[in-house]
């Protein structure tokens, strides 16, 4: 018997058990006797219920009925211990013959209170007494018949149900909802919500194309935008010296939008931009304040609404290739033949 071996049936049968061999801890028995000393040490009700009462250690610390904190070198190799244990998930009980497993014994912790899940080290011990407690009172209940209790089945029943729609929901979300997927829509709400931006601009608006790019050469030149357009233009902008005002770039003529998106606030169209009303020369004087968030900012929310939409997709499909009766028996009360021939009265 392993140092580990002596510390586990010294703590079970301190607490009434049967000892139950620890098999697999050659490794890791000689500082497991750490966190079992730690372990032993002090039992506390435990908080926040549970299916089974779960004996744990107090929280490390200095008051008094604490369990007093291990010394740096020793928690330094326990925790490089649950690291190597991690790793080989090996077998850390047996119970008739039942396998319990290192990575059962951990995700037993869920249902922990968080300052007991922070110190999984000191708690491992009650965890394996509990996981230990669990499986001798499920194969007493079988060797009761109690697993062909009708209520029992029903139960496991709905709880595989739980297990494998969840199982299937995993697999099937893993291909559909990636990075890129999460990506791409986020680049397609980002062109929404700039077309939704709106820009202030002005414009100059001549017959010939000739007469637009001469325009641009007098602003290169350092001609001042709203004294071309007062002289020049022949839209209805002119006399405000080409002022648009603010408006949405997607209810403007394709070209004449395509021009402006490329365009940064103080700057004009190096080229005429022609469209149905004649040639243009564009000038940007401001676009709104851009308030998108970041891809990083969005991406849980994307991922969740791709999630969702996904979800209801599958659930939508299956559905069109089910049976699904909702309350037959009040829908065949409502198709009744008297409802049918009140019906028809009503009509005549």
């Amino acid at each position: 018997m392993t140092v580990g071996d002596a510390k586990v049936t010294a703590h079970t049968a301190a607490a009434g058990r049967k000892p139950v061999r620890i098999a697999g801890l050659s490794l890791f028995s000689a500082v497991f006797c750490v966190a079992l000393a730690a372990g032993a040490a002090s039992v506390p009700a435990q908080e926040d219920g549970g299916d089974l009462p779960l004996p744990l250690p107090a929280v490390t610390g200095s008051g008094e009925g604490e369990t007093a904190a291990p010394a740096a070198s020793e928690t330094g190799r326990l925790g490089d211990a649950f690291q190597q244990m991690k790793a080989q998930n090996p077998v850390v009980a047996r119970v008739n013959g039942h396998e319990i497993r290192w990575a059962a014994v951990m995700e037993s912790a869920g249902d922990l209170p968080a300052r007991y899940r922070d110190q999984l080290e000191s708690v491992f011990p009650a965890l394996l007494d509990r996981l230990v407690d669990v499986r001798l009172l499920a194969d007493e209940a079988r060797g009761r018949g109690l697993q062909d209790d009708q209520s029992i089945r029903e139960q496991v029943a709905a709880y595989e149900d739980r297990l494998l729609s969840n199982l299937l929901l995993e697999r099937y979300l893993e291909d559909r909802i990636t990075t890129a997927a999460v990506r791409k829509r986020y680049d397609a709400m980002v062109v929404l919500r700039r077309s939704n931006l709106e820009v202030r601009a002005r414009h100059i608006l001549v017959e010939s194309e000739e007469e637009a790019a001469a325009l641009i050469a007098k602003l290169d030149g350092g001609a001042v935008f709203p004294t071309l357009a007062l002289e020049h233009s022949i839209g209805p902008s002119r006399e405000r010296g080409g002022d648009l005002g603010y408006f949405f770039s997607r209810r403007m003529a394709p070209a004449f939008a395509a021009a402006l998106n490329e365009l940064e606030p103080g700057s004009y169209t190096a080229s005429p931009v022609e469209t149905a009303f004649g040639w243009h020369v564009i000038l940007l004087i401001d676009r709104r304040d851009d308030d998108i968030p970041s891809f990083i900012d969005m991406q849980a929310q994307l991922r969740e609404e791709l999630t969702k939409e996904s979800v209801a997709q599958l659930v939508a499909v299956l559905r069109r290739q089910a049976l699904v009766e909702m309350f037959p028996e009040d829908t065949a009360a409502q198709a009744s033949p008297t409802d049918n021939r009140s019906a028809e009265d009503n009509d005549k």
